[in-house]
């Protein structure tokens, strides 16, 4: 659905702005752009280039790196690792935070919006590959606890997933009401 509202506005804003019927208007955007839309169609296009830069450049905003300076001070001062038993670790916790963010994806994709997304389905994408992070820095078969920087690391990159989650939701549920007025 976005796709075909994404080629039918810029079919549109084609035919006014050159003067073409929609068939003239069709074929031509169709001959500049029909690789990029292909492309877009792939099975593994939910991992979004697009997506992760976004993803990067959100965690350099200023905001960003100050919980993460934060997040390093708490863990270099507190012994989180104490809080948890050998049979729930932080390794444990930061899996279940995962799991618990990918069920509320589904849930919301799927019984919320009642539809498919790509634009928002791609963020899933992002957390498969936070997920794959998490597998391997967080090693299960070491009995060692994980670092302070690794702490740091994974409780900043699953923070910033939160709040990006949320803010592309946000835009796109603003955007969804602007194009319904």
């Amino acid at each position: 659905m976005e796709m075909l509202d994404h080629v039918a506005t810029a079919i549109e804003q084609k035919m006014k702005s050159e003067q073409l019927d929609f068939y003239d208007a069709f074929k031509s955007y169709m001959l500049a752009h029909k690789k990029e839309i292909l492309k877009g169609n792939k099975f593994w296009s939910i991992y979004s280039k697009e997506t992760i830069l976004n993803f990067l450049k959100f965690l350099r905003h200023p905001f960003m790196i100050v919980m993460g300076i934060s997040f390093y001070f708490f863990f270099a001062n507190v012994a989180v690792t104490n809080y948890f038993s050998n049979s729930f670790t932080i390794r444990n916790f930061f899996f279940t935070v995962i799991i618990i963010l990918a069920f509320f994806q589904l849930i919301y994709f799927h019984l919320l919006l009642k539809q498919r997304f790509f634009v928002l389905e791609r963020l899933g994408g992002l957390l498969a590959f936070i997920y794959y992070l998490q597998m391997f820095f967080m090693n299960q078969h070491n009995n060692e606890a994980p670092s302070t920087a690794t702490l740091t690391g994974f409780s900043y990159i699953m923070m910033a997933y939160v709040i990006y989650f949320l803010i592309e939701v946000y835009k796109f549920n603003k955007n969804q009401k602007h194009l319904l007025k």
